[in-house]
Formats: C-alpha cells, sequence, structure tokens
C-alpha cells in the first residue's frame, strides 16, 4: 500500500492571444506552439487540461486518475469530480471583458454543469496595471443600453492593483484582467466563460474571437455591489495567515512563514503554492524541498507535517 504523501504537478501550459512571457521562467512551462503563453493549469482534473503528477509512487499519473483509486487521499466523502481548478494567468494584453455563470445556468446550458465561482491574488503588476471588477449600471436594462451603445467608460469599474492584492469574484459578476498582471487564479472546476466585448480583435486563428452576449445577460448579477470580502489576519507564535475568503467553494490564505510551523491534518487535501521563498515541508516518511512556483497537494489523510524556512504560499481548500 502506498502511504500518502505531498504531490507536485508539471503545469498544462495554454497559448492565449494577450499572454506572455514569463511563465516560462516561474514553472517552466514551454510553448507548445507559435503564441503566446497566458495559462500555466497548475492543478486540474478538467477535460480540457489535466495535470500530471511529478514526484513519487504517483509520477506520471494524473490527478484524475489518483482521486478514483485512492479517494480518501482526497476527503472523507465521495467527490463526483475534482472541485477546484488552480491556474497562473499572465496577461500582456487585456484579456477580454467577461462573466461566468452560477451552477444552476450551468447545469442546465452547459456540458460540464459547473459553474464558476473565482478568486484572484495578484502576484505581480507593472506600475499603473488595473483590472474590471463591475459595473455601474442600477438595473438590467441601464446594462443593457450602456453596453450596446459600447460605452464602457461609463459602464465598467476599473481598480488599480499591486502585488499582494486579493480580489474574489463570484460567478455573474462582470470581470477583466488588464494588461501587465501575473496572478494565482483559484476557481471552481470549470472553463466557461461568456465574452461581453473583446475590443474587436482576432484571436491565434486569425478570427475575431466570439461574444457570448444572450448567455451572458441572462448570468449577471445586476443587484452585485461593488464592495469586496475584507481579509482576515491570524497572528499565531510561528505564522501569520491572512483569511481571504471563506466561501462555499472553497477557502484561500496566504500564509507566511519565518522560521518552522507544524500543521495538523484537515479532513479534505489541500492545495499548496509557494509565492515565494525558499524552504522544506517535512512529513512522517519524508522532506520536500519547497520553491517559488511549486504547487502541492497534501493529502487528507497525510497526518502531521511541518514547514521550515522563509515561505510565502497561498493555500486553498473546500
Amino acid at each position: 500500500m502506498i502511504k500518502p504523501y505531498p504531490l507536485m504537478f508539471s503545469p498544462v501550459c495554454k497559448e492565449r492571444v494577450w499572454g506572455g512571457s514569463s511563465l516560462d521562467k516561474m514553472v517552466n512551462c514551454k510553448n507548445p506552439g507559435q503564441g503566446p503563453i497566458g495559462e500555466a493549469w497548475i492543478v486540474s482534473d478538467h477535460p480540457e487540461g489535466k495535470t500530471r503528477i511529478m514526484n513519487g509512487a504517483f509520477s506520471g499519473r494524473f490527478l484524475s486518475e489518483i482521486k478514483q483509486t485512492h479517494q480518501t487521499w482526497f476527503s472523507p466523502f465521495p467527490m463526483a469530480k475534482f472541485p477546484l481548478l488552480v491556474k497562473l494567468l499572465d496577461a500582456a494584453d487585456d484579456l477580454s471583458v467577461q462573466v461566468h455563470p452560477d451552477d444552476a445556468y450551468a447545469i442546465t446550458h452547459e456540458h460540464d454543469g459547473s459553474g464558476k465561482t473565482e478568486c484572484w491574488y495578484i502576484i505581480d503588476a507593472k506600475p499603473g496595471s488595473e483590472i474590471i471588477l463591475g459595473h455601474t449600471a442600477k438595473d438590467r436594462s441601464e446594462f443593457i443600453e450602456l453596453a450596446q451603445a459600447q460605452r464602457w467608460n461609463d459602464l465598467l469599474v476599473r481598480v488599480p492593483v499591486k502585488a499582494g492584492d486579493f480580489f474574489f469574484i463570484p460567478s455573474g459578476s462582470i470581470h477583466a484582467l488588464g494588461k501587465g498582471i501575473l496572478l494565482l487564479e483559484v476557481q471552481q472546476n470549470s472553463d466557461t466563460t461568456y465574452r461581453i466585448y473583446d475590443y474587436d480583435r482576432a484571436g491565434l486563428d486569425g478570427r475575431k474571437r466570439a461574444l457570448h452576449i444572450e448567455k451572458a445577460f441572462d448570468v449577471i448579477d445586476f443587484t452585485q455591489s461593488n464592495d469586496h470580502p475584507k481579509p482576515r489576519i491570524v497572528y499565531e507564535d510561528t505564522i501569520e495567515r491572512t483569511v481571504f475568503i471563506s466561501c462555499e467553494y472553497f477557502t484561500v490564505e496566504k500564509w507566511t512563514i519565518n522560521s518552522m510551523h507544524i500543521f495538523a491534518p484537515l479532513e479534505v487535501f489541500l492545495l499548496i503554492y509557494i509565492v515565494s521563498g525558499n524552504g522544506h515541508l517535512l512529513y512522517e516518511d519524508g522532506l520536500l524541498h519547497l520553491s517559488k512556483g511549486l504547487s502541492i497537494m497534501i493529502p487528507a489523510n497525510m497526518g502531521k507535517y511541518r514547514i521550515e524556512g522563509s515561505i510565502e504560499a497561498i493555500a486553498c481548500h473546500i
């Protein structure tokens, strides 16, 4: 029997018309084609990009295979599919203005049956960088009027960003990533996106990318406020935890460790992405070196472990 151990992952790299050049250095995202790399799916069980394990007894196998054969590594209860998708996004150009459906709409209109609530942690941002998050319309009719007139500057809310910022983006939220930003995205396991505006540009195939106006208008939350959850900081003797969000789909925290911290096991799996620093993760049967850009999964039944070193990490679980 294979004892639980921390799983490391090899990313799936995605060409995007708006992509940049940072992901090659960060997570060894080699360009499979001719276009720029915009996304690295660093922990994924999605049909459009499944990550492989790159260490230990399961090296070379897909995450989905381990979920099928070792359910208790993930949770004490059955999961129809792996619930999260974690990505790195590198935007050299603006992304489309878009919205994602909730679960109810996705079940009846999309093949994968999952909505898409997500969140962003800004790893790096050039001076003057901004995102679009929210709108100014007071109701559906005003939104449609401004959108059809392409009065985007009047309709869309622009938010300046810097490294270390966090944004929660529930399904139904109008949003867009601006150029010059590198971020970590934690989301439901879905890749369904409805574009509203894409700057009239061509995609990698030379043709204008499709818009999804009718579906977008179906799912936009026109009552959503532009207020955002405030992080909660918890100071312990050996770790500083910044709890960014805890919702029905995921909990996301930032860990700052400057010496050593012992972690008790959770009832479910835990995903960790190393934002900066170096150190070691020590568990009952071994040691794992930690460095910037590494993504790992701590199995639910692995037991206690400790992290030593100077580390800043994003941790998430369901």
